[in-house]
């Protein structure tokens, strides 16, 4: 993705989310008659896996296949079904068979806004944050052996501006299942190489 249409999508999308923040903000009272502007909480545990398109040209590689990882969220819900909170990832991609991968680590703030349809719950939001992501990449030997290894090695640090989009089902009152997907755009200087595409999410949330 180049860097123009990168900055156009992520000012649009912080543009969406405080416009949604303002709107939530105002303290109208609910059909109960609740003036309080946060409402409870919830946090949960999610694996994800994803088809990632991975290209270092430095070391004339382009590689697509598929990344898991293994993160969580934490949210507080506001007025209006917005929530805010934060969340952090890691994903791992490998190939090549002898132990090359790509690791990407980010965390962020986010913000999102639900619809509640009795026990399903629809959200869409973005992350805003940062990370880093390493890159490592054998050349000539393999990770099993105590042999001298020739490969690439880079690790940078990133802005990190991830659009979302899901769905939970509550079990109970104080559990749900989550599912959702992300694209998670990563932004850093012009010798940066960043694997890129949808993510896939699965897990519990307990809320309060």
């Amino acid at each position: 993705m180049k860097g123009k249409s990168r900055k156009l999508i992520a000012g649009t999308i912080i543009l969406f989310l405080i416009s949604v923040f303002q709107i939530n903000a105002k303290d109208t009272p609910d059909s109960t008659g609740n003036k309080k502007f946060i409402l409870g909480f919830d946090g949960g545990m999610m694996l994800h896996t994803g088809y990632l398109v991975n290209k270092v040209e430095p070391a004339s590689l382009t590689h697509n296949g598929a990344t898991f990882g293994i993160g969580g969220a934490l949210r507080l819900h506001l007025r209006n079904n917005f929530r805010i909170g934060s969340e952090g990832y890691v994903s791992t991609m490998n190939y090549r068979q002898n132990g090359s991968f790509s690791k990407t680590f980010w965390a962020g703030i986010l913000g999102d806004w639900s619809l509640i349809l009795g026990e399903f719950r629809p959200f869409i939001g973005v992350t805003i944050g940062g990370g880093t992501v390493t890159h490592c990449i054998i050349e000539e030997g393999s990770i099993d052996s105590w042999e001298k290894k020739v490969c690439y090695f880079n690790k940078k640090p990133f802005f990190a501006l991830a659009p979302f989009l899901g769905c939970e089902y509550a079990l109970t009152k104080t559990v749900r299942l989550i599912l959702k997907t992300d694209f998670l755009m990563g932004f850093s200087s012009k010798d940066f190489h960043f694997p890129s595409g949808p993510r896939l999410y699965f897990g519990f949330i307990f809320a309060h």
